[in-house]
């Protein structure tokens, strides 16, 4: 069996990632926060640049100016949490309905990062922002 490259496992992860929504004080899979917006939506964050672990303390402060970013398109923005199956690995973000998917791309770079979800009434959408 041929083994993977770095950046399939990679793919592997996010594939794999369950992804928790706050909404008020109700915590919401993507499915349930689909069924309530019917309409589609993206996950964001500026946490840990190409994968490289940052501090709590760094990781809140480019997700904060990711924020204050993303207010000006947007009036509902939601927090997030992707997590991986095992709970080794979590990334905080930012949940946004609708949108300009190039403009997201386009922040997901300037806050080095490799993805962005996705998610429609057909289910999960990674897409690549390298």
């Amino acid at each position: 069996m041929k083994n993977k490259s770095k950046e399939n496992l990679l793919w592997d992860a996010y594939n794999e990632t369950s992804v928790e929504i706050s909404l008020g004080d109700k915590v919401l899979t993507e499915n349930q926060l689909q069924s309530l917006w019917r309409q589609d939506f993206f996950m964001i964050t500026a946490s840990n640049p190409f994968s490289q672990r940052l501090s709590i303390e760094e990781n809140k402060s480019r997700n904060e100016e990711l924020r204050v970013l993303l207010s000006q398109d947007y009036v509902e923005i939601l927090a997030g949490i992707g997590k991986s199956p095992n709970g080794t690995w979590a990334e905080e973000g930012w949940v946004v309905r609708g949108g300009d998917e190039a403009k997201l791309i386009s922040l997901a770079k300037k806050f080095q990062q490799n993805a962005i979800f996705k998610f429609t009434s057909s289910g999960r959408e990674i897409i690549n922002c390298q």
